[in-house]
């Protein structure tokens, strides 16, 4: 086995959602403070067209009243929390915005995978750009952004060519598609992950990331294959999974290198 540097990158899904309410910046600044070095969140777009963190459609699931995002304006969402649903130490945390969460990329070095659902106005694809652009994680990084819709994903990069992008899908039918398009990475469950698909992916320069791997006894598995970022509720407790990998795959090889010395001479 040889020996990884520092892959594959520990993705935070929706912040530390073990551990705090999705989606809000409790669960990334505790996505931070556990090391994870990516955070994905989901984006809508609002009535009055602010870009939003929050999963679903409607509020219902994680704040418990009624409607859609798309029918609320911003100052209407900011009426409302969600954080109860997960604990009531966590009442009272508010809907973030989309700029509020890229706010911890600056300051803390973290990359944001943010994935778009379909922009109901064409302009917001240049703002979220723009967005993207002014809170660079530094290092050279930047963010991600990833889509199940083809035409958002589309707007982005006429919007901004420069920005990385991810098609999320069934493995291996989303290869072809990135492929065709020019995105870098393709997104996919993990359980559609195989040593094929992702060689495939990497002979033709694209880079995998699979979700939602919670189950650190999977991550030998999947790390060994070679994906190149596992997505997970669980961010902490895959950080430790991957370092234990890396000690082991460290002793290996210089136990290798200890039972085949160099023998040439002259």
């Amino acid at each position: 086995m040889d020996v990884p540097d520092q892959h594959p990158i520990i993705e935070a899904h929706r912040g530390a959602s073990d551990e705090g309410p999705e989606n809000t910046l409790c669960a990334f600044r505790r996505a931070v403070a556990a090391g994870a070095p990516s955070i994905e969140l989901d984006v809508h777009e609002t009535r009055d067209g602010e870009l939003v963190v929050m999963h679903d459609e409607t509020v219902k699931r994680t704040t418990g009243s009624e409607g859609r995002i798309a029918e609320m304006t911003l100052g209407e969402l900011r009426l409302l929390e969600c954080g109860g649903w997960k604990d009531p130490r966590f009442r009272g945390e508010p809907i973030p915005t989309l700029e509020q969460a890229l706010a911890l990329s600056p300051a803390h070095g973290v990359c944001f995978n943010v994935e778009v659902k379909a922009f109901a106005r064409a302009e917001n694809a240049a703002r979220l750009a723009g967005l993207l652009r002014g809170a660079l994680p530094g290092n050279g990084r930047s963010h991600v952004v990833s889509s199940f819709h083809l035409e958002a994903l589309l707007q982005v990069q006429r919007a901004d060519d420069g920005i990385p992008l991810a098609l999320l899908g069934k493995f291996p039918a989303i290869l072809a598609t990135a492929l065709e398009h020019g995105f870098p990475w393709i997104h996919g469950q993990f359980e559609g992950a195989t040593p094929e698909v992702v060689a495939e992916a990497h002979r033709a320069g694209l880079r995998v990331m699979i979700w939602t791997l919670n189950d650190p006894g999977l991550f030998d598995a999947y790390a060994g294959m070679g994906v190149d970022k596992i997505c997970t509720d669980r961010p902490g407790t895959m950080l430790e999974a991957r370092s234990s990998w890396l000690r082991r795959a460290g002793a290996q090889a210089a136990g290798m290198a200890g039972r085949h010395p160099d023998t040439g001479g002259a």
